[in-house]
């Protein structure tokens, strides 16, 4: 299994390759998007906002995010959720997106997991990228043991993170029958973050 970095948006259909467990691509656009997501968590509005909605429905975010936001902050959201929500839904097949928003003070999920769902793509705009194990890497047994608070690593193991602004989808548990998911967790050197997630819905 391996991963897929690109700055091409087309690049995300590699996640569809058996041997692919990882689609990673770079935003030529995100410095201007970072420099807005700073905004926001400087203002102190926090967010943990989640909510079902049509790929391309665009009026979905607005009715969503709270009218005092910062305008133009609120504007870029909308973008930002519209494209991605339209592009993910047209490369899953799926008619809904699940989408989650949260500004985030402390690890979310601390612990190395999987996602039983197909998968997920994550944007981190401000703060500290996801951490994340290449499946050759991890160490099973250790992982199944609910009592081990270590990184189930085995001895080729190594802890990846992603990187802030990118456009990442991670495989999860249901992706394939034989498919464990991707093994990820909040990072731990922590800072605090503005988290955008899309999961597709087939239901």
């Amino acid at each position: 299994m391996q991963l897929v970095e690109s700055s091409q948006l087309s690049a995300l259909k590699a996640i569809y390759s058996d041997d692919v467990e990882l689609v990673s691509v770079t935003r030529t656009n995100f410095s201007a998007i970072e420099k807005l997501s700073r905004r926001l968590l400087q203002l102190r509005h926090p967010l943990k906002l989640q909510w079902e909605q049509k790929p391309d429905d665009r009026e979905a975010s607005d009715s969503q995010l709270p009218e005092m936001m910062d305008t133009e902050v609120r504007t870029m959201l909308i973008d930002l959720i519209a494209e991605s929500s339209q592009m993910f839904g047209e490369l899953m097949g799926c008619p809904q997106i699940g989408v989650r928003l949260a500004t985030l003070r402390s690890p979310m999920c601390p612990r190395f997991h999987v996602d039983q769902i197909p998968c997920r793509m994550i944007i981190t705009l401000v703060g500290t990228g996801t951490e994340w194990i290449p499946n050759r890497g991890v160490n099973w047994s250790a992982f199944s043991d609910l009592s081990n608070d270590k990184a189930p690593l085995n001895n080729s193991g190594a802890i990846k993170q992603l990187e802030v602004g990118t456009w990442s989808i991670l495989k999860g548990g249901a992706w394939a029958p034989d498919y464990q998911g991707l093994v990820h967790r909040s990072p731990h050197n922590y800072s605090e973050r503005l988290l955008l997630s899309l999961d597709p819905i087939f239901d």
